[in-house]
């Protein structure tokens, strides 16, 4: 993990070797606090710079714009989120559920997330920096059967995942300038409340010795930061550390395109996301191990029923408190991202793709690519509405997110489509709801 955490700070200090700037910069993203600290969004909650100059009428000397807030609170920021790839909305509320098993032929996956920000508190200069203080709680749950085992298909321990986490996390952000970069450096502080490991359960349909054997061994690893054995509560869990880290550079501006081709200005950024430090550890650990099927050869004879053996005898939860630690880290990421402003520079509209990777052990397969494309209309900074299509978290979601924002206080509100698969995220087999408030000047 060190060698790992050593590249990705090598990462980090490559855009500085590669240009070279001379005038301070000030670079906004997406303004977004209604999912501040998700594990599925990367965009900073900071605005950095001033609105713009143009963003109602382009030309126009002095256009109406909403202050930004140099002082700013955040109250109950909520994300929930449910994804699965089999029910869709309309199956589960029409008056007779009908239910199509070749659907289970591909396996069955759910995802669930709950993301809490009970409350923030941010401020900027006017020289350009930024900081702020964050609380976060993080609840994730994943349940990945195996298709060969929904379906009695023939297969060698063929690895289904139930497996999920609770963190919770206390981050201080910051941003300044370097010359023409816009750095970004959030610290966290995490406690891991509770993991479930991933390849719990192996499902086996062979041939052997001539007979059948079809059997689920299941080992259920749940790591707990406090006793759930029936004794008194005490928080046993020790603290991580990891930090977050971006760096955003005006490209087009630099490289004079925007002078050329006015419509292709746009600035570009690459954002790592809880970078390993130090692992939070836990001792306290319930397990429940056995398995459900038929080991032993089966032979259809007289008295094979006599001779079955099904397993399932050794199913109660067995509690130990662990004399060497398990290590946890949250999911990290990273990605690339551009902030383009088609209309000449103005921040009326902006399109952002962005590209990158996870590495999610919560997965018995870890990495997977992070993609989309998210395109904001902002209204003076009065309402700003923002539209996305994105594969998050190993999930197709189709966002739209609404910002009113009267400076004293904003209400944002956001609600999604999403599932595993391109289909049925269409279907509404799986929806997320945000909903934020702030409050400053």
């Amino acid at each position: 993990m060190k060698k790992f955490t050593l590249i990705i700070i090598c990462f980090i200090l490559m855009p500085f070797l590669v240009f070279a700037a001379d005038k301070p910069f000030g670079f906004s993203r997406m303004d977004d606090t209604s999912n501040a600290g998700s594990l599925e969004e990367p965009y900073d909650i900071f605005v950095e710079e001033p609105f713009g100059d143009d963003p109602l009428d382009i030309g126009a000397k002095k256009p109406f714009v909403v202050g930004e807030r140099n002082f700013e609170i955040g109250i109950a920021n909520i994300n929930f989120n449910f994804a699965n790839t089999f029910l869709t909305a309309k199956q589960i509320f029409q008056e007779t559920l009908t239910l199509d098993m070749r659907d289970l032929a591909d396996g069955f996956r759910v995802n669930l997330g709950v993301n809490v920000t009970p409350f923030y508190v941010s401020f900027k200069s006017k020289k350009g920096w930024s900081g702020g203080f964050f609380i976060d709680v993080n609840a994730i749950g994943i349940l990945n059967l195996s298709g060969n085992m929904l379906s009695f298909n023939e297969a060698k321990d063929d690895i289904s995942d139930v497996s999920g986490a609770l963190f919770a996390s206390a981050t201080a952000k910051s941003s300044f300038n370097i010359q023409k970069f816009k750095v970004r450096f959030n610290p966290s502080l995490f406690y891991t409340l509770a993991y479930v490991q991933p390849e719990s359960v192996k499902y086996n349909f062979t041939q052997k010795d001539g007979g059948t054997v079809m059997y689920v061994d299941y080992n259920i690893q749940a790591y707990t930061g406090f006793p759930i054995d029936g004794s008194d509560f005490a928080l046993t869990a020790k603290p991580g550390f990891d930090f977050s880290a971006g760096v955003s550079y005006p490209l087009s501006e630099e490289l004079g395109i925007n002078r050329k081709f006015p419509f292709l200005e746009f600035d570009v950024g690459v954002d790592f996301i809880n970078i390993p430090l130090v692992s939070s550890k836990m001792s306290n650990l319930m397990q429940m191990k056995d398995y459900v099927g038929i080991k032993d050869p089966l032979f259809f004879t007289d008295d094979f029923m006599d001779n079955l053996d099904v397993g399932g005898e050794n199913s109660e939860p067995v509690y130990s408190v662990l004399k060497e630690a398990a290590k946890m880290y949250r999911p990290f990421k990273m990605l690339i991202s551009a902030d383009w402003r088609p209309f000449y520079g103005s921040k009326l509209i902006r399109v952002e793709p962005v590209f990158g990777f996870s590495i999610n052990t919560l997965y018995s397969k870890p990495f997977s690519i992070e993609a989309g494309i998210n395109g904001t209309v902002n209204l003076a900074n009065l309402f700003r509405a923002t539209l996305g299509f994105n594969y998050m978290d190993r999930m197709h979601v189709y966002s739209l997110d609404l910002a009113f924002n009267l400076r004293a206080f904003e209400l944002n509100l956001g609600a999604d489509l999403r599932s595993q698969t391109v289909a049925k995220a269409w279907t509404a087999a799986g929806v997320g709801i945000d909903i934020g408030l702030k409050f400053g000047w």
